[in-house]
């Protein structure tokens, strides 16, 4: 049986790397908080392209936990629909300002695979919102082909969560 990892203290872990993505949305800062925050629009947007978001589960409170399932192309049967999954925990709740939580990768064979923090700021301006997304990396580091991904990955899902808040 694989090695399970303990996991990762993300308040206090050395940051060894940090993604910083920051995009306008054509949406108010409420808007795009709550997309970020209610399960329901999560499933529609969370995942790069190719990948979704079968199920979502949040209770939105500080210490609150949040669990976003990764379907693969074709790869996960929907009875497993949480044996790969991010989750975590919320840190900060400033509606509709700021977000802090955990990011945690996870399957069911080894657990706990790599933890990050993500700080995502919501600002009104005129016509929208700026988002800024800032991902702290901590040891275990993510794989080499999700690093190197990573930027696009969120590229590619918030043009997603742009396409949901202008339908």
């Amino acid at each position: 049986m694989p090695e399970t990892r303990a996991a990762v203290d993300v308040r206090s872990a050395t940051v060894v790397k940090q993604l910083v993505i920051q995009r306008t949305i054509t949406s108010s800062p409420e808007r795009v908080f709550d997309a970020f925050t209610d399960p329901d629009q999560l499933t529609k947007w969370w995942w790069p392209a190719g990948f979704a978001c079968p199920a979502a589960e949040v209770d939105l409170r500080i210490g609150g936990k949040y669990r976003l399932a990764m379907e693969w192309p074709g790869s996960i049967p929907a009875e497993a629909q949480f044996s790969h999954y991010m989750g975590g925990e919320y840190y900060e709740i400033d509606r509709p300002h700021r977000l802090v939580m955990s990011g945690r990768a996870v399957n069911d064979e080894q657990g706990e695979l790599f933890a990050t923090l993500i700080e995502v700021t919501f600002e009104a301006r005129e016509g929208g919102t700026a988002l800024t997304m800032r991902q702290s990396y901590f040891e275990p580091m993510p794989p080499a082909e999700a690093m190197a991904g990573a930027e696009q990955g969120w590229s590619e899902q918030l043009d997603k969560l742009e396409r949901l808040l202008t339908d």
